[in-house]
């Protein structure tokens, strides 16, 4: 029997025995890496670019999966057992650190404290999805309160779409370090999301040559936005694969709305249609809006390397209805295998200046004189506007049990010491350096210890240490 028949049986098997997968899936550093690590060696094909993702459309992937090697086998049985983890019905998670960082957060970075423990629920079926999740926290983050139920939701499925209400992260771009447009360095957003489940191409001859696609519309509440209290956030995000290596993404947000503004459906009619938009006169301003495209070029089926290329551009305000105040993104990132160990590496560059000038437009607005921010924190990209940074990084599993990585960057922050961005509030330049080891003690039971050190211009160097550990409190789902 060959290794690709015998590794399909494996996987049919550990996904029939997953009575239940989450119907969504959060945010997770490793296990976008593990994804992104088969789509560049031409095992799956899963967009990677919308989160959250679909748990169906990871099995989906997986179900047909290409696996030519023993590494490419290893990876996907660390997707697995993710799905496991997501799938227990009790799960804990402690962390604790030395000190807050003060490089740019990473992708999937949610502790927001220096202390944290988590308990969560989950529950469901193939139709509904449900998370309950208490976080108790120590010296927080952007915030006053002790307790808190980020990560936690309830979704339902009807007709290939889930409907999620709840507070959870989203990232809206195939960047690792940064989106342009909706990142998760904020804590996240209270609100309603609908998406696929499955991506699936059209069936008819008409728009089949879209290919799979996806959408993700986002309406909530901003917290503690202190300019216009109450205000709305609302977005779309839709991504398409016309060819097998290509994917393109189109998105946009709104600020819209908040006490002693419009919130009738008309004036949310003009706000979308981009009306009374960039008039400069707060009475007749209805929105702050931001809006772009990304792309993502796997070269596997073209070269026959694997690698992407990816990049993305969004514009503040609008001038013959397009964005014209842009920012810009771009990356590679190549994938392989030493020793039966995969491994990615990635170099990426990113500038959230106005057309490449400290103008402090950037995440900035008139009307929502808070910014594209909450809690003074990024919505979108982690530095925050008026920034530029290079950063390059890795990944590499050493075994079962074993994986590591980090990256190194150098950012210039907030170049128009605006004072809305509470992540970084003064202009400064910064050089660091992170590193993560996890070792799973278990296939659910991952402890990571983390490092990182920083040189800032302004406040001199820095460093601190961080370790964390989640475990199932099932004991069945305990190998003693």
């Amino acid at each position: 029997m060959s290794l690709k028949t015998t590794a399909l049986l494996c996987i049919g098997c550990t996904l029939s025995s997953l009575s239940f997968a989450q119907g969504i899936l959060l945010n997770h550093q490793d296990l976008r890496t593990d994804l992104n690590w088969l789509n560049q060696q031409g095992v799956i094909e899963l967009s990677t670019s919308t989160w959250p993702l679909s748990g169906n459309d990871v099995q989906r992937a997986l179900a047909q999966a290409n696996i030519q090697n023993a590494t490419q086998q290893k990876v996907v049985n660390a997707i697995l057992n993710q799905l496991k983890a997501e799938n227990q019905t009790l799960r804990a998670g402690l962390f604790a650190s030395t000190d807050d960082p003060t490089l740019p957060q990473a992708f999937a970075d949610t502790e927001n404290a220096r202390h944290q423990a988590s308990l969560q629920f989950n529950l469901g079926n193939e139709h509904w999805d449900a998370r309950l999740q208490l976080n108790a926290e120590k010296d927080p983050l952007m915030t006053d309160d002790k307790v808190n139920l980020e990560g936690s939701y309830v979704a339902g499925k009807v007709w290939n779409q889930w409907l999620i209400a709840g507070q959870i992260p989203t990232w809206w771009g195939a960047a690792h370090d940064g989106s342009l447009i909706r990142g998760d360095a904020s804590r996240p957003v209270y609100g309603v999301t609908v998406q696929r489940d499955v991506q699936h191409a059209f069936e008819t001859k008409w728009l089949s040559w879209i290919g799979e696609w996806q959408y993700q519309a986002f309406a909530g509440q901003l917290q503690d936005y202190a300019a216009i209290p109450d205000t709305k956030l609302i977005g779309l995000r839709v991504t398409a694969r016309p060819f097998a290596s290509l994917e393109l993404g189109a998105s946009r947000m709104l600020q819209w709305g908040g006490q002693g503004r419009p919130e009738s459906l008309s004036s949310l009619k003009d706000a979308i249609l981009g009306n009374k938009d960039n008039v400069h006169e707060s009475s007749l301003e209805l929105s702050n809006q931001l809006a772009g495209i990304d792309f993502s070029l796997q070269l596997n089926s073209l070269l026959n390397i694997p690698a992407r290329v990816y990049a993305q551009s969004i514009g503040e305000d609008e001038a013959g209805g397009l964005p014209a105040k842009k920012m810009y993104l771009a990356g590679v990132d190549f994938s392989s295998h030493y020793r039966n160990m995969p491994y990615q590496l990635y170099a990426e560059w990113a500038d959230t200046r106005t057309n490449s000038q400290a103008l402090g437009f950037s995440y900035n607005h008139l009307l929502y004189a808070d910014g594209f921010y909450q809690q003074g924190f990024p919505l979108a990209h982690a530095m925050g506007g008026d920034g530029e940074m290079l950063s390059t990084g890795g990944d590499i599993r050493i075994d079962t049990i074993n994986r590591l990585s980090g990256r190194i960057l150098y950012a210039k922050v907030n170049q128009s010491n605006v004072t809305t961005n509470h992540a970084f509030p003064t202009q400064d330049t910064l050089k660091g350096l992170d590193v993560t080891w996890t070792h799973y003690i278990q296939p659910n039971i991952p402890l990571k210890f983390s490092g990182w050190f920083s040189d800032s211009d302004l406040n001199g160097k820095d460093h601190g240490l961080a370790v964390g550990v989640e475990f199932p409190l099932d004991l069945k789902a305990i190998k003693f």
